[in-house]
């Protein structure tokens, strides 16, 4: 079919929808709904993708993560894995001195419901952590001011803390200097001698209602790790990204040759890269996508069903009008492209709508909720050409049935 045919099937399907306003918002509504409930799934979807991606990337581009269990997202541990017996700060020593790749091993002991208190004033949400003088370089979190953990620390296990910046607001006055100070963690004296650098905060927990202690000293008072709530485990930071793997292999045979991991033999403790952990993540994810795809196909199917019920109806109000559009010399694939055209521009009109919309949803998610949202520049092409798709497969019949019509019998029809 020529072009100028083509154009002036397009303006007369374009006159047509003006003509009908009503009926064509009507139609047009249901398709953006349709393509709103497919934005704002995936503008959720991808937002919370994407802060997975970046808090994990806060932890350091090259991080490996060992602990008892296997690394997972919300799946308990099975009974092989909490019967394993716990890594060690000795284990952390043999990965330093044994992996020439990594430039920083550093164990710890996270413990939670803890509570610190400090003359008149108590937190108890507070996180502490046991750790090492390793801990600072390893996760590339540092000292703001006073002093980190030193290996005397360690040696002797001192009861001395390292406050994060939340912790210093809950229990200090703005005037008062929290260095020297006194304060008892679960009931233990301890004294205040550095507070950390703002860190932020990792999956809408705050990394600076945390208190640090020498891990021999967490060792010293909480001797049990009783699950949840008491953790160890060691991160281990390569030398570049390029060594990850390298680093990793290493590091597992050393794990295996201590806790007596026979050749062919499952490993007895769960060892996991940042990639790795985005990989997880994405598992998960991808089966929420494929529920996520299904509701937004029938939102889609839904209103394409309006949209050929409504064609249906204008092929018949107009029977007339095509009959003397073929007795004039009109083809069957100019109709056809008339009403085919026509449907696909109220979709498309319905899936510009949605997408602006889908746009305000996802800011109005952003700004008044805790779930992050981002649409990415495919998740909107893919709005509009789902859109046009919807007018293409649900203005097929009615085009091809108006293409179809008899002109002497169309001409007859009142």
């Amino acid at each position: 079919m020529r072009s100028d045919a083509i154009r002036e099937s397009a303006v007369m399907a374009i006159d047509t929808l003006r003509e009908n306003k009503l009926r064509s918002a009507l139609t047009i509504l249901g398709v953006a709904v349709g393509v709103i409930t497919i934005l704002a799934m995936v503008s959720i979807i991808q937002g919370l993708n994407k802060a997975f991606a970046e808090q994990i990337e806060s932890l350091g581009s090259n991080t490996i993560f060992v602990a008892k269990f296997d690394a997972s997202f919300g799946k308990p541990p099975g009974q092989e894995e909490r019967q394993r017996k716990e890594l060690t700060i000795e284990d952390a020593d043999a990965i330093r001195a044994g992996v020439p790749t990594a430039v920083g091993v550093s164990p710890i002991q996270r413990e939670l419901a803890v509570t610190i208190r400090y003359k008149e004033k108590q937190s108890d949400t507070p996180i502490l952590i046991g750790a090492t003088p390793y801990y600072e370089f390893t996760h590339s979190q540092y000292i703001g001011y006073g002093r980190f953990i030193l290996d005397v620390d360690m040696a002797e296990r001192t009861n001395v803390v390292v406050l994060g910046q939340d912790l210093v607001k809950a229990l200090f006055d703005n005037d008062e200097d929290p260095i020297g100070a006194e304060v008892r963690i679960d009931g233990n004296p301890f004294r205040v001698v550095g507070v950390m650098s703002l860190l932020g905060s990792f999956f809408g927990q705050s990394r600076d209602n945390i208190a640090f202690v020498p891990l021999t000293t967490a060792r010293k008072f909480y001797p049990r790790l009783e699950q949840p709530q008491s953790v160890f485990v060691m991160v281990i930071r390569p030398r570049t990204r390029a060594d990850v793997k390298q680093t990793m292999d290493d590091a597992r045979d050393i794990l295996r040759t201590r806790r007596d991991v026979k050749p062919g033999e499952k490993d007895n403790f769960g060892m996991s890269s940042q990639d790795a952990l985005l990989d997880i993540y994405n598992q998960l994810t991808g089966a929420t996508y494929l529920v996520l795809t299904a509701v937004s196909a029938v939102a889609l199917m839904i209103g394409g069903i309006g949209v050929m019920n409504i064609m249906l109806v204008s092929v018949t109000e107009r029977t007339k009008e095509i009959g003397i559009r073929k007795a004039v010399g009109a083809t069957r694939a100019s109709i056809l492209l008339q009403f085919l055209i026509e449907a696909v521009v109220l979709t498309a009109i319905g899936g510009a709508f949605g997408v602006g919309i889908g746009e305000i949803v996802s800011i109005l998610i952003n700004a008044y909720s805790p779930l992050p949202a981002y649409i990415p520049l495919w998740a909107i092409l893919l709005g509009l050409a789902a859109s046009a798709g919807v007018g293409v497969i649900f203005g097929v019949f009615p085009a091809w049935k108006a293409s179809k019509l008899d002109p002497i019998e169309a001409l007859r029809f009142e």
